[in-house]
């Protein structure tokens, strides 16, 4: 049975001469992996183009519970980006973000409310102009609310450490090296309380901003319980640089 149904791409690979393999989170099954047969000829419908890192799709597929790789009929943009794909910044963060997502979003389940907090940031992202180059953390720490692993908000003057393995701000030193100092961590509480508009009142060196991204990637392995390493991270640090 055909379902029509939206979704983001996060990861692509090539499956013989004219196929694809596409890893895409949808609003209706969480995320599907799909066989795409002849994207590469010219008469097919299935655009090779749309299938970008973070694109917005609506999709036609044959779902069957259970099946590794479900089949879809027809691709179509939803919401087409203006400037993602064109801006060297935007593009960079879009394909480290799509990476970052493929490896932590596992649940082959609907959740709308994260599939709309997806949606709705990648088209804000879109339509930002300045504060971009901080758009990457603030998503991410806005996606631990939907992880379950959301940091505390008891952060003062009081509490300049955050322990990463609680998710709480506390007074001394943690001993374990899972922790932000006090100058990362008043980074990290201002990124927490602010909006994508207000990102751009937010001012980072390029070494700030590095520092911030390893340790987000680090927060998300220990709640995890994985060890993520994401490639796309280097393309980024030169980016920043």
């Amino acid at each position: 049975m055909f379902y029509k149904t939206e979704g983001i791409v996060l990861h692509g690979l090539k499956y013989g001469d004219n196929g694809r393999i596409v890893t895409v989170y949808t609003e209706s099954f969480g995320r599907c992996s799909f066989i795409l047969q002849g994207i590469h000829t010219k008469k097919s419908s299935n655009k090779v183009n749309l299938l970008q890192p973070l694109f917005l799709l609506e999709i036609e597929v044959d779902h069957k519970q259970g099946r590794e790789l479900q089949r879809a009929r027809e691709l179509r943009a939803n919401r087409p980006y203006e400037t993602v794909p064109y801006d060297i910044i935007k593009s960079s963060q879009a394909i480290f973000l799509a990476e970052f997502l493929f490896k932590v979003l596992k649940e082959e389940e609907a959740r709308p409310e994260l599939y709309h907090f997806l949606s709705h940031s990648f088209q804000i992202f879109d339509l930002l102009r300045i504060g971009v180059a901080n758009f990457h953390l603030s998503f991410l720490i806005q996606l631990t609310r939907y992880m379950g692993f959301s940091p505390s908000e008891n952060y003062d003057k009081s509490r300049p450490f955050f322990d990463m393995t609680s998710g709480l701000f506390i007074s001394n030193k943690p001993p374990h090296l899972f922790y932000l100092d006090p100058s990362e961590s008043s980074i990290f509480k201002t990124f927490m309380t602010c909006s994508y508009e207000e990102m751009a009142n937010i001012s980072l060196t390029s070494s700030q901003r590095n520092q911030l991204q390893l340790k987000l990637i680090e927060y998300f392995s220990l709640h995890l319980g994985i060890q993520l390493h994401i490639k796309s991270l280097n393309v980024l640090r030169e980016i920043f640089s």
